[in-house]
């Protein structure tokens, strides 16, 4: 209004000459910034946060960062969009070879949306929860936001909670899931971590550099997402070169090698329990990317491994990983499950997601056949 104002004095003042004000440049749009609940006070409703510019297309706030993972974890095919907002004047600390060191203030932002049709991923779609994890002074908090019939808010959710959904899967069928949003306690079953102390907290997973070290288009052309958050001031250090950094391949990308490819699928879906000081630390069975290293002991990663804490659950097979024998593996049975009492993962999907078995049984069937006797 004050630049509608400005430019009818201008025309007065030289003299009555016409100017049109339609030919006046629009006025710059006010920023968009995230603003932060009072730490032990999060919002009921996520809109509250200002998040985003547009919820519903899912474009971030000026200061929240877009991201993506190069192997993403299997949501039963539900769509993601991942983003991470730091506070002003803060540093991520780099790490190399695990999870980043974001400062307290932090809120990392995951959606999860189903496409109506899932080989047109852009075209319609339903928006089913907003998930944060925000660092407050005492530790990381987990915070779900659960997206109303209408598209218009996400109210935060503790107890979780069931969303039928129907879409069209990749062979044209269409499909229906009631897709489980977790309970807030929940969320500590996957996003379990130890601190300096040895005792369980929850925390962050998939923010780490060789999971990041992929090109991600944030509107000018795609760049090194580590380099485009070190061009933002985001880091405390610049990374290493290119060559010196540890990175996962796509599971997806059939042109790279099957180990490595295993190996990236089951850093990005099943070390989160299956590692040191996860919460299936029991069953002996580590899946992060430097346990599944071909020069470790195989046993690690289940080679003729007898299963220390499957229930039974085993599918009468006797071995976590029978080289070259994926149809005797435990693990091809219980992928392939969706018993409740069987299947793997436990939480987090209802659906076998049937690339990753895929890949699983290739990468097994390459494996140089061995008597596990």
């Amino acid at each position: 209004m004050r630049i509608g104002r400005f430019s009818f004095l201008v025309c007065v003042v030289v003299g009555g000459a016409s100017c049109d004000s339609t030919d006046t440049d629009p006025p710059p749009e006010d920023p968009v910034l995230v603003t932060p609940a009072e730490f032990g006070a999060p919002y009921d409703n996520l809109s509250d946060w200002h998040l985003f510019a547009d919820a519903l297309g899912q474009t971030p706030a000026d200061d929240l960062v877009a991201y993506d993972v190069i192997a993403p974890l299997f949501s039963d095919y539900a769509l993601k969009w991942r983003f991470v907002y730091v506070p002003k004047d803060q540093k991520i600390g780099y790490v190399g070879d695990d999870i980043w060191d974001f400062p307290v203030g932090t809120v990392l932002v995951k959606t999860f949306a189903y496409a109506d049709d899932l080989a047109a991923p852009e075209g319609a779609r339903r928006l089913l929860e907003t998930r944060l994890l925000w660092h407050e002074p005492e530790g990381w908090t987990a915070h779900t936001y659960v997206w109303n019939e209408e598209q218009t808010e996400a109210v935060r959710e503790v107890g979780g909670k069931f969303i039928g959904i129907d879409f069209v899967d990749a062979n044209g069928q269409t499909v229906h899931n009631e897709y489980r949003v977790p309970n807030t306690n929940e969320c500590a079953d996957c996003h379990h971590v130890d601190d300096d102390a040895g005792e369980a907290i929850v925390g962050p997973l998939g923010p780490k550099t060789r999971q990041l070290d992929r090109d991600y288009d944030h509107g000018d052309a795609p760049k090194n997402q580590l380099e485009y958050f070190a061009s933002l001031g985001l880091l405390d250090t610049d990374p290493p070169a290119a060559s010196e950094r540890e990175r996962l391949v796509d599971p997806s990308d059939e042109s790279a090698d099957v180990s490595l490819r295993a190996r990236s699928y089951f850093d990005a879906n099943c070390s989160s329990c299956h590692r040191q000081g996860g919460s299936a630390t029991q069953s002996d069975l580590e899946l992060d990317f430097h346990a599944t290293d071909p020069s470790s002991d195989p046993a690690t990663w289940g080679v003729c491994k007898i299963p220390t804490s499957a229930g039974g659950a085993t599918c009468g097979n006797t071995y976590d990983v029978v080289p070259g024998d994926p149809d005797s593996s435990v693990m091809v049975c219980r992928m392939g499950s969706t018993e409740i009492d069987q299947r793997m993962p436990p939480l987090g999907s209802k659906i076998v997601h049937a690339e990753g078995l895929a890949l699983v049984r290739e990468w097994i069937s390459s494996l140089e056949p061995a008597g596990c006797n």
